[in-house]
């Protein structure tokens, strides 16, 4: 089954790439075209695209009515082109309901299955000059001063741990808090990832890629803040927050 939901959000976006639609133009286009039905915004398409989170088959029908394709093409290719469907329709609604129900059952222990196991303690280098919520900071990424600090938990698959200053990134990161870091050159759209721009100031923002402008858009969660657009020679991605 996960592998089946990487292949559904890998499908996902292919196809929204290939009509030239960012996360945003497509949630608008989705909310208007199909008012009164599924609330869709940027940060869901975007966990369904990332293999985060499943779409419920209600969801995977808009979708393919939007990209006039079937609800299968979404699925494995080892699952015939009319079978999930055609079964779950068939069933009369009591049926269809266990069968969502038993689905979503299992797919929630996977989930729980699949967690990461956090150490209780451990140390993990921090980078004590901060990066910015709101603007890039004064001091370059070079400039950093690296210490060794403990914390009682730290993802397994971080490197390092740096300090945020604003509340631009606020609630989901508050102002003043050490975020943990996967040092990595690039990042999915959506994804929040501490950036340096222009080579003098660091930045945590979520990025995304406007294909039309081909331009990156540097994005604050606190809606407060608006969008920072610049191109892609002016940004260095450090690495990704990782959670």
């Amino acid at each position: 089954m996960e592998r089946g939901i990487y292949m559904i959000g890998a499908k996902m976006k292919a196809l929204r790439l290939e009509h030239r639609l960012t996360l945003e133009e497509l949630a608008d286009t989705l909310n208007k075209k199909y008012p009164n039905t599924v609330n869709f915004n940027k940060g869901k398409l975007s966990k369904w695209e990332n293999g985060k989170e499943e779409p419920k088959l209600s969801s995977i029908r808009i979708l393919a009515d939007f990209y006039s394709i079937k609800i299968d093409d979404f699925y494995s290719e080892n699952t015939s082109s009319s079978s999930i469907e055609a079964i779950y329709n068939q069933l009369v609604p009591p049926r269809q309901e266990k069968v969502y129900n038993f689905a979503s059952e299992q797919l929630e222990e996977q989930k729980q299955e699949n967690i990461l196991d956090f150490p209780e303690k451990g140390r993990i280098p921090t980078i004590q000059n901060s990066a910015s919520a709101a603007n890039p900071t004064e001091l370059t990424y070079g400039d950093t001063v690296v210490e060794e600090e403990e914390f009682e938990r730290i993802p397994s698959n971080a490197d390092f741990a740096v300090p945020i200053i604003g509340d631009s990134m606020e609630p989901v990161i508050r102002n003043g808090q050490f975020v943990f870091v996967k040092e990595q050159p690039d990042v999915e759209d959506g994804e929040i990832a501490i950036v340096e721009i222009d080579g003098d100031g660091v930045t945590c923002k979520e990025v995304y890629r406007d294909y039309k402008s081909q331009t990156i858009i540097l994005r604050s969660i606190n809606g407060l803040y608006e969008d920072r657009v610049v191109s892609p020679e002016q940004i260095r991605i450090i690495g990704k927050v990782v959670f």
